[in-house]
């Protein structure tokens, strides 16, 4: 008997010492209570209410400016993510952002994003397709117009995907040919439609072959100027042959030369003996060179001043002179870009961007008027053999458009070279980057 009450009395002695420890901490919890609420309560009675009330005013205040700050990096944050979102909704029914090629005009381009507003307008505003049916499905109505708008997302992706089909393969000669393509596609998505009643909208259809005819006018303007270099290369070649070449190259070998020379002539007064003598021979054979190069560039001038026609370039390079500078030139060249990539040679770091080549009847008076029009924007105050001028493309182009100079401008600048540096160099400080970033950010929003 003794055995089998032992396990029983333990574990009654167990059981009550618990509820003697719980029964203590549950006192001693409440006495804490009180004493903490007496504490506050001597507290408040301490303070006095204005005293509650402006320090809550003060918190609410601080609450605000925290919320203000935090919306305003909201919203600069989803500002870009709603207009990428409405990118890829069009992108996803195959109304892609247009691209543009390098010698696309600036006209152009204005042309085709205003037209393609218009169509994202069209699209968003669900305008771009017809729908005639009120479609059920299982007894169910919106089930139905889920379906229908399915078959218009499909109808319209099909329509824009071939569109792009048509205007990549159009050439300048193969208008009509694109025309009657367009209108059978039409026709074609018309007939896929009809089970459903759905069908590409009239506005839609022709804002599309508006942008085709737009596409095709551009088409047409790049075989005319094909047609005219043709002209301006028979005039520079017939140039050439009666009074020389142009001069370009003898204006680059005569600073190199007078370079060497500088150098030379350093150079002569830390030698003595053999070696100054070396280089005294040296300095008198390129002071011969420098004398010869001056009488050809001096005859090459005046032969320019006969010799009118010629381009004027308006180039740029912002990896090297920075934004805001553009170099304005003249050449005779029957492929003026060999004179540009001739200036993005190793003297640059990077080459240039041409923003117009503009063929003119008299070259050498266009560019003194130019460079007399910017002079007081010069970068080089002291030569003015060096072209470069801190002003923009466009003020360029208006100096021109006074001088009724027509042109093609370039403003959208690729800088391949320089772009290509700078992603190099971010890519190898993202980190630092990333959390430079993070800085901008509150700390609540």
């Amino acid at each position: 008997m003794e055995d089998f009450f032992q396990p029983h009395i333990v574990a009654i002695a167990i059981i009550s010492i618990v509820f003697i420890i719980l029964t203590n901490l549950t006192r001693s919890n409440i006495a804490s209570t009180k004493a903490s609420i007496i504490k506050k309560k001597h507290e408040l009675e301490a303070i006095e209410i204005d005293e509650v009330i402006i320090k809550l005013k003060a918190e609410i205040k601080s609450i605000e400016v925290s919320i203000e700050k935090g919306e305003a990096v909201f919203n600069t944050l989803k500002a870009p993510l709603d207009e990428s979102q409405m990118k890829y909704d069009l992108i996803e029914l195959g109304l892609v952002p247009p691209t543009f090629s390098f010698d696309d005009s600036e006209s152009i381009k204005e042309k085709i994003e205003e037209c393609q507003l218009e169509q994202y307008k069209i699209v968003t505003a669900s305008k771009a397709t017809d729908s005639l049916t009120n479609w059920t499905w299982f007894e169910s109505r919106d089930k139905g117009q889920k379906m229908v708008d399915a078959y218009c997302h499909l109808l319209l992706k099909a329509f824009n995907a071939e569109f792009d089909f048509i205007r990549k393969q159009m050439r300048y000669a193969s208008f009509e040919a694109a025309k009657t393509k367009f209108e059978k596609l039409l026709e074609q998505l018309a007939k896929l439609g009809e089970t459903a009643s759905v069908s590409i909208s009239w506005d839609y259809a022709n804002l599309k072959f508006k942008e085709l005819q737009i596409w095709h006018n551009e088409l047409i303007r790049k075989e005319k100027i094909k047609q005219e270099k043709k002209k301006h290369k028979e005039l520079l070649r017939n140039q050439s042959k009666e009074f020389g070449h142009d001069n370009d190259e003898l204006e680059d070998d005569l600073y190199y030369r007078k370079s060497d020379l500088a150098k030379a002539k350093m150079l002569a007064k830390k030698l003595h003996g053999n070696q100054l003598a070396m280089v005294d021979l040296e300095v008198r054979q390129l002071q011969k060179e420098i004398a010869l190069l001056e009488q050809k560039f001096t005859r090459a001038t005046s032969q320019a001043e006969i010799t009118k026609v010629g381009y004027i370039y308006v180039i740029s390079n912002i990896g090297s002179f920075g934004a805001g500078v553009v170099k304005i030139g003249m050449t005779r060249r029957l492929e003026p870009m060999d004179r540009v990539n001739e200036l993005g040679d190793a003297s640059v770091p990077f080459k240039f961007d041409v923003h117009t080549l503009a063929f003119v009847n008299n070259a050498p008076h266009i560019e003194k008027t130019l460079h007399r029009k910017f002079n007081a924007m010069r970068v080089n105050k002291d030569n003015n053999r060096k072209e470069f001028f801190k002003v923009s493309p466009s003020d360029v182009r208006a100096a021109m458009n006074e001088l009724k100079i027509e042109a093609d401008w370039f403003f959208d600048i690729e800088a391949k070279e320089y772009r290509e540096s700078l992603l190099i160099r971010e890519a190898s400080h993202q980190s630092s980057m990333e959390e430079a970033i993070s800085y901008q950010l509150p700390e609540t929003i």
